[in-house]
């Protein structure tokens, strides 16, 4: 009987953290302007659900993937890229305990090729037009470098909420 009560508390768990991930991600919609700045904030649910189970960071990535793809289909290919493998990522390894630098270099290798996936694949300019008619050769260290910055402000931030989460609530 404990079984079943505690998947459904993970069922709970891991759809309220897909719907909060959601919200931020769409909030760009929503609230043009202080909604760009919550959407970047869509990181942080999956993160934690990422470290509560790496599974449950996959399916609430997914969920909230089909929410942001239902409500602002535009946002996905951000979402889908960046947002979303960078607080798998930090989740993960904060779940595995492994060091931070590779949870950082790992974060990195993920962003840096879902910005190069939008760049040059989706043809969406990632960081403005002129850095997307260079080549990916010249591009590499401007977007490897933004994401080694990106993903260790990230990582700390991450790491200084679930620290205080962990306080308050068992997880």
């Amino acid at each position: 009987m404990k079984n079943k009560n505690i998947s459904v508390t993970s069922l709970v768990r891991y759809s309220l953290l897909a719907s909060l991930t959601g919200l931020l991600q769409v909030s760009a919609a929503l609230f043009p302007g202080p909604g760009n700045m919550l959407s970047f904030f869509s990181s942080l649910p999956i993160a934690l659900a990422a470290f509560i189970s790496p599974w449950g960071g996959v399916a609430c990535t997914i969920i909230s993937g089909w929410l942001t793809l239902l409500i602002r289909p535009v946002g996905l290919p951000a979402f889908a890229l960046i947002m979303a493998p960078l607080g798998l990522v930090i989740g993960i390894s904060l779940h595995y305990s492994t060091k931070p630098q590779g949870a950082i270099l790992a974060g990195t290798a993920a962003v840096t090729t879902g910005l190069l996936f939008i760049t040059y694949v989706l043809g969406f300019p990632a960081f403005g037009y002129s850095l997307e008619k260079s080549t990916i050769f010249a591009v590499l260290p401007f977007y490897a470098s933004f994401s080694l910055i990106y993903n260790y402000a990230w990582y700390n931030f991450i790491k200084k909420v679930l620290i205080r989460l962990t306080k308050f609530i068992k997880l």
